[in-house]
Parts: structure tokens; C-alpha cells; sequence
């Protein structure tokens, strides 16, 4: 075009001048001034017009440079298609996503697809429609790649209107970029939150909303329901002889016969570990007669019958089923399924393949727990614990050895709940993890303000239940915690059980030498009260023993205790383990321990629980006696 130009303007010179060299000739002088000053001016017009137009074409080249690269450089893919819909450009990003090269699709359609791979031209009409309406559309859309695989876009496309020559032309420019993993990954948190991970039933959440929902779709017409639970019997043993793979393996396969043995309009769920539940909806179960339940209870105990084949062996097992049917046994949810829980807890004590009917005149559920439920979710929401401390003291030297933490739960009209009444109840609930937590952060928080102060507070105890011991999330929220605190982890000391130990000995051995890398001390608590083998004691990386207070309260009056507690002491030092006694409440018993050897020990005869802000003065206190004796 721009050569056109300078041509045209070349002709129109020559043209100019040989009409000047002819008026030359033939005129007088004055005309040839008049003509030569005339060319010169258009002349210089004309250069000034081929300037023009050359600087135009110029800027017009850097625009089409500017967006080639653009298109060529640019994070997202991008496509043009004529007013069709038929593609007429890409950029290299789009052929890197789709791995369609542009000859692949240059004068093909746009297309959008479903997560299956299906052509929808639904969605396609739907897109085109908006287009046409408001020269705008976005969304999330998946498509097919040249190899076939389905992949999520996140596309926005924009209709855009130019007039050349008169005429207008429209174009369809849509940008967008792969959201494939994300997609893929909310699928994934999707299923977790919804399905169990291991049998891929309904998980306790999904049961639980599916409940409550058939109980509000009850009517005059559809006015009741049944739900079953199922508890397998002897699991654990199972569990434990064969490994967890074996047991994971079980439990998919009862989750595989009891969905091939009932309705499909049954909701089956996991409710955790190796307990199911069965939800018969209202349009299922209204109308029918005690018999129903009856026999669906049989058609679930009769899937246990056959044996099961696990790693090569074959294995009987049994279960027990507890019913409950809304609104004869309860008119919610919750109660619902305490009804249900407290039938399956009978027929476990019946025998094995067996179920039991709540029977409200055998069992009665108490009110008032709901309610001390949810004021502990919310003191554990709202932080309203408070730790004491109680020293622990080196009697042989007379100093302070440390100190245990200990928790309270202050009430509002000022008295004080004490764990022996609240622990029990959050550990039954689920509760006992997230209180840990939050006493654990709180604890660590007070250890960083001691250090700040240049308190000498030694090593500081914490007891850990046995279900939170059991938590591979324990580990991490050590790591973060000390971190976050800045505390050395030689400072912390975890009180655990002997249940804590029994339960899953292999885990355990893992878990503590998890917990000794990091430099966290452990401590057995309540020793002597459980049933755990003496070779554990060497087995594992034990610090300290804790002989639980029972037998430390008749130790200068009962020879058995004293006894037993001879025994634990010389036992800890030949395999090298402190020892502290817990109760220590008089002189006697603080001296009897003494010459027993069990020299660290805590109790109200050394000092009460203290709260954090007595501590600095107790320390202090200690520190002057020591000194001016």
C-alpha cells in the first residue's frame, strides 16, 4: 500500500513538471515565475502527504507488532474466530494448553465440552446467545486436548465490532488459561468432605445431613423412618494382627456387600472406624410394620455369614446392629442417634450377630448432655480454660525441679470445673484433640512470657490423651508450635497413658521417637494402674515414670503400696528412668518416698496449683530460702 502511494506521487510529479517545461517554453517570463512558484507548493504538499501516510502505515506496523508479541508472550491462551464462530487465529499458548497446532483448528468451530468429554452444545448455545446480546461472556468451561483428555478452562470471551471501508466486521476474541488442577483438586476436597475415604460411603457428615433432612421430609403421609447401626465385632483384633491394610481391606469389602444387599435408595455411611450406619428414608419405611426392620436388620447380619478372604486367609466375623425409628424414639437428629447408639451398645452386650430396638424403659438418654456438650465447644471456641501450674519438686536437693500444667474451667458465677469432669466428656465427643491444642499453644505462650522475664521455670509437663497420642497431626503441631513460640522443646515435657501405648504398640514406638527427635521429653503417666507390659518400659524411650497417686495416698500405712512402689522405683533406675510421685500431701509420705529413692515428687504438701501469674512470685520466694539457708 505504501509503495502504492509513493508512486502515485512520483506520477503526479512528473506529471506536474512536464507541464511546467511546456508552459516554459511558451510563456512570457512572469508566467514561469508563476508556474515554478505553483509546483514548488505542490511539491512540498505532496511531500508532506506521502510523510503523513508513511508515518500512518508506520504506527499501523508497531500496532501489529505490538500485538503479535503480545499474543506470542501472553501467560493465557487466546483465539479469534470470524462472526461464525470459526476460528481464524491463535497465539503458541493455546496450541501449548489444547496441543493443537493452528493448522489443526484454523476454520473449525469453537467448541465447549462437559468433564466427560462430551460435545455441550447446550452450554454452546447458551455462550453464542450472550455474545450476540451483550458482547460479553465468562465462565468455567472444559474442553478436549488434541490426546483426547478433558481440561477445565477459565474463558472469557469478547465481541469485537470494526468498521473498514463501510462495511462493518465482527470478531470473537476469547482468552483463557488452564484451571485443570484446580479443578481436579477441588473434586478431590469435594469427595473427602462427602465420601469416606476408605470404603467410599457417606461419610458421618453427609449421614448426618441426609438424616436430618428425611426427619423434616416426614409428613402426615411418609410420617416415619429407621435408621441401623452396625458395629463389627472383634475389628481391632483384626486390625492389629494383620496391619491396616488388611483392615482397610475388610472394611471396603462389608462396605461392597451391604450396598449389594439393600435398597439402593438406603443411604449406607462410615461412620468412623468400624462402625456403618443404614438411613431408611420416610417413603421407604412409613407403612411398613416392626417386621420390616426386623428383616432388614437380618439381611444386614446375614452378609457376615460367609467368611472373608484377607491377605490369603480366610476370616469369620460378626457384627451387632442397634435401630432407632423417628419419631418413636427421638424427634431429632442427635437424639435420634444416641437412641440407635445406645440399641447397638445393648446388643454388643447380647452377643455377637445379634441387634436390639432402643427400648426407652432400659435406657434412658440424659438431656442434659447436649447441653454440656455444646458449652464445651464453645469454652473451647471462646478459650475460656485457664492452666495452673504445680511445681514438682528435687526433695534430695530441696529445689524446684519444674512444674505440670493443669487445667481449669472457670464458670461464670465464679466456682471452677476440674478435668476429672470435663475430660472424660470431650474425649467421648471428639473434643479432647482441639482443647490440647489450644492448651498446648496456651501453655507455650506463658513459657515464652517466663523466658522474656528470666524465669528459671525448669521443664514443664502437659498430659496428652491417648486419642490425640494417636494423631500423626500431633507431630506437626509440636513442630509449629515451638516455633511459633521460640521455645526450646527441652522445655516441654507430654504426660501420656499406658492405654496411650497399648492400643497400637508399633505406632507408639514410632510416635515417641518422633517426639524424643525433636528434643520433647515424655513422661508416663499413672503408672502402675494399667495393664502394659514391663518390657515396654525398656522398649520405649521413656524420661520419666509417674506413680499415680493411689498408691503414693496409704504409702506410709499399707505395706502393699509401699511395696509396689519400692518395686517402680528401683525398676525406673535400673533402665535409667526418673521417677516423680504424684499426691504428695504430708511429711510422712514426702519421707518414706525419700529413702525409697523416688526423689522428685508434687503434691499439696509441697504447693498447690498455682496460677501463671503466682508463679514468678513462688520462684522468687524459693530462690531467697534457698539462699539464706
Amino acid at each position: 500500500m505504501r509503495i502504492f502511494t509513493l508512486v502515485c506521487c512520483i506520477i503526479l510529479l512528473l506529471q506536474h513538471f512536464a507541464s511546467a517545461a511546456t508552459v516554459f517554453t511558451s510563456n512570457p517570463p512572469i508566467a514561469l515565475t508563476s508556474y515554478v512558484i505553483t509546483a514548488a507548493l505542490t511539491l512540498l504538499l505532496l511531500i508532506a502527504v506521502v510523510i503523513i501516510i508513511s508515518i500512518a502505515l508506520l504506527r499501523k506496523k508497531q500496532r501489529l507488532v505490538f500485538v503479535d508479541a503480545l499474543l506470542s508472550k501472553s501467560k493465557d491462551a487466546v483465539w479469534v474466530t470470524d462472526d461464525e464462530f470459526n476460528i481464524i487465529e491463535v497465539n503458541r499458548t493455546f496450541s501449548e494448553i489444547s496441543g493443537f497446532s493452528e493448522d489443526d483448528v484454523i476454520g473449525k468451530r469453537f467448541k465447549a465440552h462437559t468433564s466427560n468429554g462430551v460435545c455441550d452444545q447446550q452450554l454452546e448455545a447458551i455462550i453464542k446467545q450472550e455474545l450476540i446480546d451483550d458482547g460479553y461472556w465468562s465462565g468455567e468451561i472444559w474442553n478436549v486436548r488434541k490426546n483426547g483428555k478433558p481440561y477445565a478452562l477459565d474463558l472469557s470471551i469478547t465481541k469485537i465490532t470494526t468498521s473498514r471501508f463501510f462495511k462493518k466486521s465482527v470478531r470473537y476474541v476469547g482468552v483463557f488459561s488452564d484451571i485443570t488442577a484446580r479443578k481436579n483438586n477441588e473434586r478431590t476436597m469435594l469427595k473427602l468432605t462427602t465420601k469416606d475415604t476408605v470404603t467410599g460411603l457417606s461419610n458421618r457428615a453427609i449421614f448426618i445431613e441426609s438424616l436430618e433432612k428425611a426427619i423434616k421430609a416426614c409428613n402426615d403421609t411418609y410420617p416415619s423412618l429407621l435408621i441401623i447401626f452396625i458395629d463389627l465385632d472383634n475389628f481391632k483384633k483384626i486390625n492389629d494382627s494383620l496391619g491396616h491394610t488388611v483392615g482397610d481391606v475388610l472394611l471396603k469389602e462389608v462396605a461392597c456387600r451391604l450396598t449389594g444387599a439393600l435398597n439402593s435408595a438406603f443411604t449406607i455411611a462410615r461412620l468412623g472406624a468400624d462402625e456403618f450406619a443404614i438411613l431408611v428414608p420416610p417413603y421407604l419405611y412409613s407403612g411398613k410394620t416392626v417386621f420390616f426392620a426386623k428383616k432388614t436388620a437380618d439381611i444386614v447380619l446375614q452378609q457376615f455369614k460367609t467368611p472373608f478372604m484377607l491377605d490369603g486367609f480366610e476370616t469369620s466375623l460378626s457384627a451387632c446392629c442397634g435401630l432407632a425409628i423417628y419419631p418413636d424414639n427421638a424427634y431429632n437428629c442427635e437424639y435420634l442417634m444416641r437412641s440407635a447408639t445406645s440399641a447397638l451398645n445393648h446388643a454388643k452386650k447380647m452377643g455377637h450377630n445379634t441387634y436390639q430396638f432402643f427400648d426407652k424403659d432400659r435406657h434412658t438418654l440424659d438431656p442434659t448432655e447436649l447441653t454440656k456438650e455444646s458449652a464445651l465447644f464453645r469454652a473451647i471456641n471462646n478459650n475460656e480454660f485457664e492452666l495452673y501450674f504445680q511445681p514438682k519438686f528435687d526433695a534430695q536437693h530441696n529445689q524446684l525441679y519444674g512444674f505440670e500444667a493443669l487445667v481449669r474451667w472457670p464458670q461464670e458465677d465464679g466456682s471452677v470445673i476440674n478435668p476429672d469432669e470435663f475430660i472424660p466428656l470431650a474425649e467421648q465427643n471428639g473434643a479432647i484433640i482441639p482443647l490440647t491444642q489450644l492448651l498446648m499453644e496456651q501453655l507455650l505462650n506463658q513459657l515464652a512470657q517466663w523466658r522474656k522475664q528470666n524465669i528459671s521455670f525448669g521443664n514443664v509437663a502437659i498430659n496428652i490423651s491417648a486419642l490425640h497420642f494417636q494423631q500423626s497431626s500431633l507431630i506437626e503441631t509440636l513442630v509449629d508450635n515451638l516455633a511459633k513460640f521460640d521455645i526450646p522443646a527441652h522445655c516441654l515435657e507430654l504426660e501420656i497413658t499406658e492405654s496411650a501405648m497399648m492400643d497400637n504398640p508399633e505406632f507408639a514406638e514410632q510416635q515417641m521417637k518422633r517426639i524424643k527427635s525433636l528434643g520433647v521429653h515424655i513422661a508416663l503417666d499413672d503408672f502402675g494402674t494399667g495393664h502394659s507390659s514391663l518390657s515396654y518400659l525398656k522398649r520405649f524411650p521413656i524420661d520419666t515414670l509417674k506413680v499415680d497417686k493411689s498408691f503414693v495416698k496409704d504409702i506410709d500405712k499399707n505395706d502393699q503400696d509401699r511395696n509396689i512402689t519400692a518395686t517402680i522405683v528401683r525398676l525406673a533406675k535400673y533402665l535409667d528412668i526418673n521417677v516423680v510421685a504424684e499426691g504428695v500431701e504430708t511429711e510422712e509420705q514426702a519421707y518414706m518416698l525419700h529413702i525409697m529413692g523416688c526423689h522428685f515428687q508434687q503434691g499439696y504438701y509441697y504447693c498447690k496449683p498455682l496460677k501463671a501469674e503466682q508463679v514468678s512470685e513462688f520462684i522468687n520466694e524459693k530462690l531467697k530460702k534457698q539462699q539464706s539457708s
